[in-house]
């Protein structure tokens, strides 16, 4: 029975054997037909050392250990040839750059100042000639007094042109603070960066320093320039409408005093007491209650009431600065239909009349409202004043 295995097993190792010896008489070179593979190139991770190529100088010996040299020798030491010490120079030339621009815009600031105090003074001065000739007393229309007026309406326009130019400086310097909040912000990267040696980092505190204290001085300015254009808009406003005051008293030779609107502060509250557009829009209904405070008898079309308006309208004002209006045009009843119509015709013209002086003297049309009747108590167009 061994026997017998043995003899298989010796059969089998012959059969392997032979198999094996015709697969390599067989065998063929197929490596010339496939393609190498390529070899996978290894990613190498961006070195945050010193030595880093980009950081580093050609000439390593362009700059040395600074741990020896003190604190102001590092500060008026050159700059370094290091990769964050090249980038010292150019930050430099912008701080200089946007420096030289807000000297020149501070300049011109001062400049137009000037110039605008010597306009107020010219304008005030020849408004306080018109208001002494009208105090002492003149005729109606006194061409001097015109002149005048036509030099004190030039002198307030030069003001206004002033004050555009205000404006337009103070877009610039709102410009120059754009421009070194950037430079700040940029110095504070480069102080984060790598590759730099103590030096390089006392070079950048300096100039971080520098921009800073411009930083505060161009803050500084842009208040004062806001402040300034507040200021002259609300001058410009209230000398607006005192003009037209002074035209009045012109006209009629006798002084007048200042705008309504502009007495106990009316014109700081002019805007809070308009309201919402849509009740700006609402047309007021005269509240007729107690005695008129002014009445106006157009006997003689060329009836001369504005002086005696003016002092009722601002003796009001100061006791009652939000007080309003209502204006009513009273036409007498006539013999017929006909000439009914025709007074009532009338006494309207002479309500607008009415009307536009009280604005010429300062105050707002929203602050009176109009409405018109006819009576049998009156026998000549009359307009009545009330106190709302």
């Amino acid at each position: 029975m061994f026997k017998l295995k043995f003899i298989v097993s010796s059969i089998i190792v012959v059969f392997l054997s032979s198999c094996g010896f015709l697969d390599r008489e067989k065998e063929v070179d197929i490596s010339t037909d496939l393609e190498a593979i390529p070899q996978e190139e290894i990613a190498q991770e961006p070195s945050i050392l010193i030595d880093d190529d980009e950081m580093m100088p050609e000439d390593i010996t362009t700059f040395s250990d600074d741990g020896t040299m003190s604190r102001e020798e590092q500060i008026t030491a050159e700059p370094s040839g290091t990769f964050v010490g090249q980038k010292i120079p150019p930050l430099r030339e912008d701080f200089d750059s946007v420096t030289e621009a807000f000297l020149i815009h501070r300049d011109s600031y001062e400049e137009i100042k000037n110039r605008v105090y010597g306009a107020a003074t010219q304008y005030y001065g020849t408004v306080a000639a018109i208001n002494t000739k009208l105090q002492l007393g003149t005729t109606p229309g006194n061409p001097v007094l015109v002149k005048q007026y036509d030099e004190a309406q030039t002198e307030l326009k030069n003001i206004e042109s002033y004050s555009r130019e205000v404006n337009l400086l103070n877009q610039k310097v709102t410009a120059d603070a754009g421009v070194v909040a950037l430079l700040k912000s940029t110095i504070n990267k480069t102080l984060r960066l790598a590759g730099a040696i103590d030096q390089d980092h006392r070079h950048l505190e300096v100039l971080e320093d520098d921009v800073e204290k411009i930083e505060v001085n161009i803050a500084r300015i842009i208040n004062e320039i806001t402040e300034e254009v507040s200021r002259q808009s609300g001058f410009m406003r209230i000398e607006n409408q005192n003009l037209l005051t002074v035209a009045v008293a012109i006209r009629n030779g006798e002084a007048m005093g200042t705008g309504i609107r502009n007495r106990s502060f009316l014109a700081a509250q002019a805007l809070a007491d308009a309201g919402p557009p849509d009740k700006q829009l609402e047309v007021k209904r005269v509240n007729i209650t107690g005695l008129p405070l002014v009445v106006i008898r157009f006997d003689d079309p060329n009836i001369d009431y504005e002086k005696t308006l003016y002092d009722a309208i601002g003796i009001t004002v100061d006791k009652k600065p939000d007080a309003s209006f209502g204006l009513v045009a009273v036409a007498p009843i006539g013999k017929n239909e006909g000439e009914t119509r025709i007074n009532a015709s009338k006494v309207k013209k002479y309500a607008e009349r009415v009307l536009r002086s009280l604005v010429s003297f300062g105050l707002p049309s929203k602050k009176v409202a109009l409405s018109a009747k006819t009576s049998g108590d009156v026998v000549v167009p009359e307009v009545h004043i009330f106190v709302q």
